[in-house]
């Protein structure tokens, strides 16, 4: 069916596709300074994001960028990890997920947020792997209305920092 005769996608609020996803750190997932590598945490993050990105989209996707990845506090081979994870912004094809992620003392229940990160992705169609329309997002909540306006800003800064590079290609 050609594209002008497919039927409009339906909105998705935020909350029909937040996921949390968590797992127990262990030794074996540290650097030399004792703490959990970042590299890990970013692999709980990226996976946290695409779980939220295909549960909006319900097709296959793929990360294309990390945007502001800020390491707050380090994560700990004791600690319980959770990243959580909600869409803030929806274009044609992309999502902007925002990721954070608490990290939790068992013996103490102390909880801290160690990091936040955005992340785009974009929606494969499943018979030729090109970008595919996702549903519109249906911003229902003040934070919803605040984390998108967030989005579009990002989106602007990153639109322009793109233009600038053209300038500098030979």
């Amino acid at each position: 069916m050609p594209d002008s005769q497919k039927p409009p996608l339906t909105g998705k609020t935020p909350r029909e596709s937040e996921s949390t996803l968590s797992e127990s750190m262990m030794p074996d997932q540290l650097n030399h300074h004792g703490n959990v590598f970042g590299g890990e945490i970013l692999a709980l993050v990226d996976k946290t994001g695409g779980v939220v990105a295909r549960r909006h989209a319900r097709l296959p996707v793929v990360t294309v960028s990390m945007d502001r990845v800020e390491f707050r506090e380090p994560v700990y081979a004791t600690d319980y990890v959770e990243a959580h994870g909600r869409i803030v912004h929806v274009g044609r094809t992309s999502m902007e997920i925002m990721v954070t992620v608490e990290a939790e003392q068992l013996e103490t229940g102390k909880r801290r947020q160690t990091n936040r990160c955005f992340l785009t992705y974009v929606a494969l169609d499943r018979h030729n792997g090109r970008p595919a329309p996702v549903p519109p997002l249906i911003l229902e909540t003040d934070e919803d209305r605040r984390l998108h306006a967030a989005a579009e800003r990002r989106r602007a800064r990153r639109l322009a920092e793109a233009e600038d590079e053209k300038e500098l290609e030979p």
